[in-house]
């Protein structure tokens, strides 16, 4: 468990106070680690979601990349070289 260092006083409402010890009691846990755990479930549920590979798609439906078509070729002929060169490794044809 991480070494506790900042302790602090906060005014709370009776309402709130008996939620905080009902889930204390309900968790086996110390009040501070409801309040640490309700906290954290906040923060994390503010972050914004990763987006969906629909959303990906749709991105780069509306603003491909900026490159060549020559550059786009010369990628995608690595990527398959890549691809094969891992493809003979994998049956012992080739080392990689």
């Amino acid at each position: 468990m991480a070494r506790m260092t900042v302790r602090a006083t906060f005014a709370l409402d009776e309402q709130t106070d008996a939620h905080i010890r009902e889930l204390a009691e309900r968790w086996h846990v110390s009040q501070a680690e409801v309040i640490r755990r309700a906290v954290r479930k906040s923060v994390q549920a503010e972050q914004p979601a990763p987006p969906t590979p629909a959303e990906v798609v749709a991105h780069y439906r509306r603003a491909p990349l900026q490159r060549s078509i020559a550059a786009t070729k010369r990628w995608i002929e690595d990527n398959r070289a890549a691809r094969h060169a891992d493809d003979r490794a994998r049956d012992g044809r080739a080392k990689p």
